[in-house]
């Protein structure tokens, strides 16, 4: 069987019409790869697949114990009117008799006039099959029986169930039962209870037969009750749903009025005031600075010159004193020269050297004396040219930029405030989005009563089935009121336990081949061919039984946690191999768990192998580019779920996240 191509309209999160081709590109590819984030529509590609090939059986995601017309109506698209509804196609490829035949599956449905409508419709090589869309479900589970689905679509929840080992005895069970055939022996059984009982019943006496037959009756109440709350339930729930769209596309209109915006009115006004009065502080602040030393920022360079002058004065005051003391000084030493009888050359001489050193000083003293200022002076102006004026120069662009940034702010929040409507214009929208919001809270309120009086009815339904067997059990052999009814009661419990012991036996006679492909694709995987030699499983509990390198029982807990996941994997891989059947595989967040080597394990030993047809559904921490590199060889094609937050609906683009042809 291929997979060729599935197109989803109006389903879960995919908004529209969108059809993804499914075929593999060529021979040595099988893997289609689909990335998407959490809650980007992966589990809802899983779901759409289960859904149109096994409608009411399927085993969807968040069904739950929902009715089977609920939850097809609320997979509808939310952006979607429910009379549009929602479908389905599966275009696949399977051989019959040696031949290969095509087939195109749809099932759509929708709320009409009438109620509920649902059609499943079957092309068998082009044209329509009246008698396949006729009897779809009995041909579906001819092929692919539901209870084996889980086999070959599946997701990490299921693989968790089975690594911990709760439930894997009873997935196992019901997978081998369906493997060998062995359903329709458990039904037999089941149908042979069921005439012991009704045997029973007519064994009873009068007085107990009316007993059995009013709790009878009352399991028939409580049922009839119990299809009417479902039924109630599903309807506020489909009110509930009205409710949050009317409510939601009011509050949509509420927002293109401004309504948001009317609302944030008194915190967008006091956000305002707020700015105003950083932007005076600012203002202030700057205005003290300009009535200080700040204008002296405009002369610069005069005042630089003139603590150059005041310094160049004050040398000229010192020299001048230094010029009379020189004189008197020289006037002293040419007379004691003279009076030592020095020659007249030799005094002359000496003379004309101290004079010319006089003139020399003399010169400076000449220059013009303007500001004639304290020295003192010369120091301020020091200080106020190195540390104040050059604090002020980086504090006032700070302070303008300051008041920029907060008369923008401003300009914004005075853009929105005039944007406010008035409030007389989003009275009615504001009347009904609030009427809307208390209807929707009281539905909701009634919802949860009649799903606690559901749930009431459920634990009186379960006692009372509870009774109805009791009395039926009781003193079976001693009133036994005719030889034909203790001959059939007789009989059919022989035959049960004739069928308990044939489906032992075939189990027995089976189950070594399912145990090797178990044990070998585990070993494939894990590549520890020391750590587990054996793998056997009890074929009355279905427990699985390992044997270590030691040729000694290995409990499952001594298994590591990732271990223990490829097993969970090599006991689904085995199963599938054991049906004989050529299906694709569809795996669902296939390596959450796992840490990176045992990621590698799945992803070089498992994926390119599992089937002539993979198709992986991953977020992009779990095929990550290293992954992704180590798998590209074998993809044939890649897609990206695009999750679209503004209109809360998923597109699908080719190319994956790092690889793509599409932005992702």
């Amino acid at each position: 069987m291929i997979l060729d191509a599935i197109v989803l309209e109006n389903f879960g999160v995919y908004a529209g019409r969108q059809e993804i081709v499914l075929t593999p590109e060529r021979e040595g590819r099988p893997i289609i790869l689909f990335g998407g984030m959490n809650g980007g529509g992966k589990t809802t590609f899983l779901d759409a697949v289960q859904l149109a090939f096994y409608g009411s059986k399927a085993r969807c995601s968040n069904r739950g114990k929902l009715p089977y017309r609920d939850y097809l109506l609320g997979a509808i698209h939310r952006g979607v009117s429910l009379n549009d509804g929602a479908s389905i196609e599966i275009h696949f490829r399977r051989a019959v008799d040696g031949l290969i035949h095509s087939y195109r599956l749809r099932r759509a449905w929708r709320e009409c006039a009438r109620g509920f409508e649902e059609t499943v419709d079957v092309l068998f090589d082009g044209n329509p099959d009246p008698f396949l869309t006729e009897h779809w479900d009995d041909y579906i589970e001819s092929y692919i029986p539901s209870s084996i689905s889980h086999l070959f679509f599946f997701d990490a929840e299921q693989i968790q169930e089975l690594a911990e080992g709760e439930r894997a005895a009873e997935l196992l069970g019901t997978a081998i039962h369906s493997l060998l055939g062995l359903d329709i022996v458990d039904q037999l059984g089941t149908d042979l209870l069921a005439l012991e009982r009704r045997k029973r019943i007519a064994s009873k006496n009068r007085e107990e037969a009316n007993r059995l037959r009013q709790f009878e009756e009352e399991v028939e109440r409580l049922d009839q009750m119990l299809e009417q709350v479902t039924a109630e339930k599903a309807r506020h729930t489909s009110e509930l749903d009205q409710l949050a769209n009317a409510a939601e596309k009011c509050q949509h209109r509420f927002r293109l009025e401004g309504g948001e915006l009317f609302e944030k009115r008194t915190e967008l006004e006091a956000a305002l005031d707020q700015l105003q009065n950083q932007l005076l502080a600012e203002e202030n602040a700057l205005r003290e600075i300009a009535a200080g030393y700040a204008p002296l920022l405009l002369t610069l360079p005069l005042l630089a010159e003139t603590e150059s002058q005041i310094r160049t004065e004050a040398e000229v005051g010192e020299t001048q004193i230094l010029i009379s003391a020189l004189e008197r000084r020289d006037s002293d030493v040419l007379d004691q020269m003279r009076d030592s009888n020095m020659s007249d050359d030799h005094v002359s001489q000496l003379d004309a050297i101290l004079r010319r050193d006089r003139e020399m000083r003399t010169q400076l003293v000449k220059q013009p004396v303007c500001i004639n200022a304290d020295e003192h002076l010369a120091s301020e102006l020091h200080h106020l040219l190195t540390i104040v004026l050059p604090e002020l120069s980086v504090e006032i662009p700070r302070r303008l930029e300051a008041v920029k940034v907060i008369c923008e702010r401003i300009t914004r929040l005075e853009v929105n405030l005039a944007r406010v409507p008035a409030a007389e214009t989003i009275a009615e929208l504001q009347r009904e989005l609030g009427a809307l919001r208390d209807r929707r809270r009281q539905k909701q309120a009634e919802l949860e009563g009649i799903e606690a009086k559901r749930q009431l009815i459920e634990r009186q339904h379960k006692a009372a089935a509870e009774a109805l067997n009791r009395a039926l059990n009781e003193n079976i052999e001693v009133e036994f009121a005719a030889e034909d009814r203790a001959r059939i009661m007789k009989h059919s419990s022989k035959v049960r336990a004739t069928l308990s012991r044939l489906s032992l036996a075939i189990i027995q006679k089976n189950a070594g081949r399912v145990e090797s492909l178990m044990l070998e694709a585990f070993k494939q995987l894990l590549r520890k061919t020391s750590l587990v030699t054996d793998l056997k499983i009890d074929p009355k509990t279905f427990r699985i039984a390992l044997t270590g390198g030691n040729n000694q029982p290995l409990p499952f807990e001594r298994l590591s946690a990732g271990e223990r996941q490829l097993l969970a994997t090599s006991l689904l891989w085995g199963l599938a191999r054991a049906s004989g059947r050529p299906l694709p595989t569809i795996i669902d967040t296939p390596l959450g768990r796992l840490d990176s080597s045992h990621r590698r394990h799945l992803v070089d030993r498992y994926f390119p192998v599992a089937s002539h047809q993979v198709i992986l559904l991953s977020t992009d921490e779990e095929i990550d580019a290293e992954s992704f590199s180590r798998l590209q060889r074998y993809i044939g094609r890649a897609y990206c779920l695009q999750f679209d937050e503004a209109s809360r609906s998923t597109h699908i683009v080719s190319g994956y996240f790092w690889n793509y042809e599409a932005a992702c």
